[in-house]
């Protein structure tokens, strides 16, 4: 599990970093603390479009796993035949990779990209997927032997994943933007959600309906730019708006 001292250093690392591979870097040393090896993620193919190889890469955010393997998977195009995507366009959840693989409707697939990426020890994964604030999805895939994460692990990873996309599509912006301040209401409701308080257990704290507290969360997250409400936890920690 991360850490709050640990969670700032990554917040730091994250924000520092000016390009994929940067993100990159951070994300690796993230992940070998859960026993992963490999990192790869980026924006998710639309379902009714089928892009050519130049347009896939230019949807890559993170990418670090063995070499040969990239090459297969590339060149063989197994992108669109990977159960990991076709989970993803029907679950928004974290999953593993074996559970893409169980569900995968066509199982020649599940063996030919789960059996390849197998040849490179990586048997089992994990993949947070994270909507973006123009509607997007990207996902962020953990590869490697063995998938034992508990709960706070969970958490933590994808609290790391959020922070990552976050960045990366910050970094592809056009700069000068300038965000507009948060009102007692938004900084209150995102206060105690920094706390562990559910929308319910706010709008009783402060005596408003949970569909208004959720407005003002929803508000606070696109005045500071963040893809979610962790997101915007984490901007508002690093800005010290808490204090």
């Amino acid at each position: 599990m991360i850490t709050l001292p640990k969670s700032w250093q990554f917040i730091r690392a994250i924000e520092a970093a000016r390009d994929g591979n940067a993100i990159t870097a951070v994300l690796v040393k993230i992940a070998k603390q859960y026993g992963f090896t490999s990192v790869f993620g980026g924006l998710i193919p639309n379902r009714r479009s089928r892009p050519g190889k130049a347009d896939v890469r230019s949807l890559v955010m993170v990418q670090h796993f063995p070499a040969e393997w990239a090459k297969r998977y590339n060149e063989c195009d197994y992108l669109f035949r990977d159960p990991v995507l076709h989970r993803l366009r029907s679950d928004l959840n974290p999953f593993q990779w074996q559970e893409a693989y169980a569900s995968c409707p066509v199982e020649s697939d599940a063996k030919l990209v789960g059996g390849g990426a197998a040849e490179f020890g990586l048997r089992d994964g994990y993949v947070v997927p994270v909507n973006t604030l123009d509607h997007r999805l990207a996902a962020v895939s953990f590869g490697g032997g063995h998938v034992d994460l508990s709960p706070d692990d969970a958490t933590a990873l994808g609290f790391a994943v959020t922070l990552a996309v976050g960045q990366f599509l910050k970094l592809q912006a056009p700069s000068g933007s300038t965000a507009a301040s948060l009102t007692v209401r938004e900084w209150e409701c995102l206060h105690w959600a920094s706390e562990g308080k559910t929308d319910w257990d706010i709008s009783v704290l402060l005596g408003i309906s949970r569909s208004t507290v959720t407005k003002h969360i929803a508000a606070a997250r696109e005045k500071l730019g963040a893809l979610n409400k962790t997101h915007a936890i984490a901007i508002a920690f690093r800005k010290r708006l808490f204090e």
